[in-house]
């Protein structure tokens, strides 16, 4: 399949995962250069079946504006992405600032909410490199 248009080598994916859908998990991304945070989203592994969850990213301790988005709970399935992002009418919220992270910033997606225990979920960013 031909792909509509190529994407810049500026622009990547980084990753990481939790064991759980619960308060109190993360995960975390040490970037090694300077750049953006285009989207930010998560990926479940299975079900969630107890309630929704909020996922808020932050950079170096400060939190992503509007970067919070919610895994919900009702009609989950494996394989649910969702995801907050800068320019994607398709989100579940709207990224608008306080993305730009440095070389070694650390990238943390820190959990809320009682969802399942036991639910591997994927958690990545889409972003761009800055010079």
């Amino acid at each position: 399949m031909a792909l509509t248009s190529n994407a810049p080598l500026t622009v990547g994916i980084a990753n990481t995962q939790t064991q759980s859908v619960v308060t109190g998990q993360a995960g975390y991304i040490v970037m090694p250069f300077r750049g953006k945070i285009l989207q930010a989203g998560s990926v479940l592994g299975a079900p969630t079946t107890t309630a929704d969850s909020t996922v808020t990213v932050s950079i170096a301790g400060t939190a992503v504006t509007g970067g919070a988005f919610v895994i919900t709970q009702s009609g989950s399935a494996a394989g649910d992405h969702d995801y907050a992002a800068t320019a994607d009418s398709g989100a579940n919220a709207v990224i608008t600032g306080a993305n730009v992270f440095n070389k070694n910033d650390l990238i943390k997606f820190a959990l809320t909410g009682t969802g399942t225990a036991g639910i591997p979920l994927s958690l990545y960013i889409h972003y761009q490199k800055l010079a």
